[in-house]
C-alpha cells in the first residue's frame, strides 16, 4: 500500500468571511480563539492543520469539474454524449450559480468557495506553525515551505481562472460584504513572494526530495517556473512591479532559468518507455521519476481518507453542506480520482455488432463473479475476463479527442512513444474468445479499432475490406460509421445518429445513437488502470495520484522562454531534447527549422494533454479564441475574446454591498458576463 500524507479533515481555523456567498456560509464548527490556540499548539493539531491544507487540491485534480475548467473547451477535446458540462464547453457560460446541480453545470460556485476556503486553512497553518512549541526548528521550516507553497497554488489558480480577485493574507475572522479585488500583477507578486518564502523555508529544513506526496524544494521552483512563464505571458514580459524583487526584470529570462535548474538539479528523470510515467506501478507521485509535484490519493478506496472537506457553508440545521458531485465525485462516504472515467467511450455497451450490450466479445467486469465470465458462443468455453477488461474502465462518453489532437498524434506515429501510449485506438479480446462474435465470426484479437484515415480514401477502403467479419473499424472521417463528421478540421463534430443500415453489411448492426462518435471514439489511456487490481475491478474510482508537474514541462517553458530570450533555433533544440526522450527505439523524432509559439504549443498538446492546463495555456498565450474557432467547432461559434476569463458566480456577485458596473471599481462582473 502506498505510504501517502494523511488528511485529517478540519474545518478550517477561522471564519471565511469576505468571500462568503451568503451569511449561513458563516455558520460552522471552526477553531476559533482559545480552541484553535490549545489545538494548534500540540504536535498532532498542528500535522493535522497542515495536512488539511493539501486536501481542497482533490477537489480540482483528477475531478471532472476541474478538468473541464481546465482542459475542456480548447482544441484538444470535445465533449461527449453524456458530458456534464457542456454549457461550459461550448461558451454558453453564464454566471448563475447552479450549486449542485449535477446536469450541466461548470461548479465556479463552489470552486469560487473552495480555493477561498483552502488560502484560510493556508493562512491558519502560516499563523500557528510559528507558534507551536511541540515541533522542532526544521519541522516548523518545512511546515513553513508546505504552507506558503499551497497558499501560492491555490491562489495561482484563482488569478487564472477569474483575473483580479479579492487577496486574504491572513485568516479572517469577520465578514466583509465590500471586499476589494486585487488586480493581477499584485496577486502574481504576491504568489512569487510566496513561493521564494517557501523555497527558502524547505532549504532552510533540507527539505529537497519527495516524500509521502507532499510539496518540497524542487516541486516549489517547479511551479515558480510554471508562475513565471504565465505571467510572462499573460501580463507581460516585465509586467511585475510591486514585487521589488521582480520590478522591471524579464520574467521570461528568469522562468527560463528556474526551468534549467529544475533540468539540472531536481530528483527528476526521464523514463525510457513513456507508458511507464502512467503505469499503475508507477502512479505515486512520490515515486514516478518525472513527477515533480503531484495531489496524492490513497489506495483504500472504501474509505473517507481521499474525501475533500465538506463546504463551510451549512443548511438550516447548522449542517456542513457537501460539494456538488462533480467536485466528489462519491460524495463523502468514499472518495478517489475520477481520471479513468473521463476519456471512454462506449466499448462494451454500444452496438449490437459484438452480441447483446457486447457480451458475446465484452462485459463490464464487476465484483460478482458471474460478471467475470464470458461464454464462447462458439466452443462453450467459460472465459476469465475482468483482468483483461478492467483496464478498460467505464465508457462514461465525458470527452473524446479533437481531430486535430487525433491528427496531431498521428503525425509523428513512426518515431514518437507518445501516440500509442496516449491514444486507446483499439480494443482487443480476452483470449479463449476467438471466433466468439457472431456478427464477426473471424474474430481474432481485435474487436474495435479506430483509424486515423479517410474511410473514403483508397488505403481506408483497403483496411475496411481487410477488417469485414474480423472487427468493427471505425474511421476519423468517412466510411461506414464516422468518428467525425466532416474533413474540414474546423468544422468537425463527434457524429451523433444511428447507422440504421450499414453500408458494408447490409444490416442493422449499428442501428444505435452509441455508434456516433460522441460514444463510440479513441479514448485516452493515460488515466486508465492498467493493472489490474482484483479488490477494485471496473471501478467508479482509482487510486491513481494527479501529477500537477512534470519534468518535460521544465523544457517545454524553457522552450517558449527561448522564443523570446534567444530564438526559434535555440527552443527548437530544446524541444528535440525532449522528443529524442519520447522517440521509439532507433527512430529519429526530431523537428526541423526554427520553432514559433505553435510549436511549443503543439508539443505541449502532445506531451501534456488531458493534464489540466491546456485551457490556461491558450488563454495566458491568448489563442484560445483562434485555436477553437479553428479546431474546436462545439465552441467556435460562440467563444469571445471575454471568454478568456470566467464569470464571478452571481452568489458572490448578490452577497456584496459594493457591486459596480465599471471594471476597476468596487466589486464588478467580469467582461461579457452582466
Amino acid at each position: 500500500m502506498k505510504k501517502k500524507l494523511v488528511i485529517y479533515l478540519l474545518a478550517g481555523a477561522s471564519l471565511l468571511g469576505g468571500v462568503s456567498s451568503c451569511q449561513d456560509f458563516l455558520e460552522e464548527d471552526n477553531k476559533t480563539g482559545q480552541t484553535a490556540d490549545l489545538t494548534y499548539s500540540t504536535k498532532t493539531g498542528i500535522e493535522g492543520l497542515v495536512a488539511t491544507c493539501y486536501s481542497y487540491a482533490r477537489g480540482w485534480y483528477g475531478k471532472e469539474a476541474g478538468l473541464g475548467l481546465s482542459e475542456m473547451g480548447t482544441d484538444l477535446f470535445y465533449y461527449g454524449y453524456d458530458n456534464k458540462q457542456k454549457s461550459l464547453t461550448s461558451y454558453n457560460l453564464t454566471p448563475i450559480s447552479l450549486d449542485g446541480n449535477s446536469s450541466d453545470n461548470a461548479c465556479l460556485d463552489h470552486y469560487w468557495e473552495m480555493f477561498y476556503a483552502a488560502t484560510d486553512v493556508c493562512n491558519n497553518a502560516l499563523k500557528y506553525v510559528p507558534l507551536n512549541d511541540a515541533i522542532n526548528e526544521t519541522t516548523r521550516s518545512q511546515y513553513m515551505g508546505e504552507a506558503y507553497f499551497l497558499r501560492a497554488f491555490y491562489y495561482f489558480h484563482m488569478v487564472n481562472i477569474w483575473g483580479p480577485i479579492p487577496y486574504n493574507s491572513e485568516p479572517v475572522t469577520s465578514i466583509s460584504t465590500d471586499p476589494e479585488r486585487m488586480p493581477e500583477e499584485e496577486v502574481y507578486s504576491n504568489i512569487l513572494a510566496d513561493l521564494d518564502l517557501a523555497i527558502a523555508a524547505f532549504e532552510d529544513a533540507g527539505y529537497m526530495t519527495k516524500a509521502d506526496g507532499r510539496a518540497n524544494y524542487w516541486a516549489a521552483r517547479a511551479l515558480k517556473a510554471r508562475v513565471l512563464l504565465y505571467a510572462a505571458s499573460w501580463l507581460g514580459e516585465t509586467s511585475i512591479s510591486t514585487n521589488s524583487a521582480y520590478s522591471g526584470k524579464n520574467l521570461y529570462s528568469l522562468a527560463q532559468t528556474e526551468a534549467q535548474a529544475v533540468i539540472d538539479g531536481s530528483y527528476a528523470s526521464f523514463y525510457d518507455d513513456y507508458n511507464d510515467v502512467w503505469s499503475m506501478n508507477n502512479e505515486d507521485y512520490s515515486a514516478n521519476n518525472e513527477a515533480l509535484f503531484g495531489v496524492t490519493y490513497s489506495s483504500d478506496l472504501t474509505s473517507t481518507v481521499n474525501c475533500i472537506p465538506h463546504r463551510y457553508k451549512t443548511d438550516k440545521s447548522g449542517d456542513k453542506l457537501d460539494y456538488a458531485s462533480l467536485i466528489t465525485r462519491t460524495g463523502y462516504s468514499r472518495g478517489g480520482s475520477a481520471m479513468l472515467l473521463q476519456f471512454v467511450g462506449f466499448w462494451n455497451n454500444g452496438a449490437s455488432d459484438l452480441g447483446g450490450n457486447g457480451k458475446e466479445i465484452f462485459v463490464r467486469a464487476l465484483s460478482s463473479e458471474s460478471t467475470q465470465y464470458i461464454t464462447n458462443t462458439v466452443t462453450g468455453e467459460r472465459v476469465y475476463v475482468a483482468e483483461k477488461y478492467s483496464p478498460y474502465s467505464r465508457g462514461f462518453t465525458r470527452y473524446l479527442p479533437s481531430m486535430y489532437l487525433w491528427q496531431l498524434l498521428e503525425e509523428h506515429r513512426a518515431t514518437d512513444q507518445r501516440t500509442e501510449a496516449t491514444l486507446l485506438d483499439a480494443y482487443t479480446i480476452a483470449p479463449g474468445l476467438e471466433g466468439s462474435a457472431k456478427k464477426y465470426p473471424m474474430i481474432a484479437d481485435t474487436a474495435i479499432y479506430y483509424c486515423g484515415l479517410d474511410g473514403d480514401s483508397p488505403e481506408g477502403q483497403a483496411k475496411q475490406a481487410w477488417a469485414k467479419n474480423r472487427y468493427r473499424i471505425q474511421f476519423m472521417t468517412g466510411g461506414d460509421i464516422p468518428v467525425y463528421s466532416s474533413t474540414d478540421v474546423s468544422q468537425a463534430l463527434p457524429t451523433e445518429a444511428a447507422k440504421p443500415v450499414s453500408d458494408v453489411y447490409g444490416d442493422d448492426r449499428y442501428n444505435t445513437y452509441k455508434i456516433g462518435g460522441w460514444g463510440s471514439f479513441p479514448g485516452i489511456k493515460k488515466f486508465l488502470n492498467n493493472v489490474f487490481d482484483p479488490a477494485y475491478p471496473t471501478h467508479d474510482i482509482s487510486s491513481r495520484d494527479a501529477i500537477v508537474i512534470r519534468l518535460p514541462e521544465m523544457y517545454l517553458i524553457k522552450a517558449e522562454c527561448q522564443l523570446n530570450t534567444e530564438s526559434g533555433n535555440a527552443a527548437m533544440a530544446t524541444i528535440n531534447q525532449l522528443r529524442e526522450q519520447r522517440a521509439k527505439d532507433g527512430m529519429d523524432n526530431t523537428l526541423d527549422g526554427a520553432a514559433t509559439l505553435e510549436t511549443v504549443l503543439e508539443e505541449r498538446a502532445v506531451e501534456l494533454c488531458g493534464e489540466q492546463q491546456r485551457w490556461f495555456d491558450l488563454k495566458r498565450t491568448r489563442t484560445l479564441v483562434d485555436h477553437v474557432r479553428a479546431y474546436n467547432a462545439q465552441g467556435s461559434d460562440n467563444v469571445q475574446s471575454y471568454h478568456l476569463l470566467r464569470p464571478i458566480p452571481q452568489a458572490q456577485m448578490d452577497a456584496i454591498t459594493n457591486a459596480s458596473s465599471t471594471e476597476g471599481q468596487g466589486f464588478w462582473q467580469n467582461n461579457g458576463y452582466n
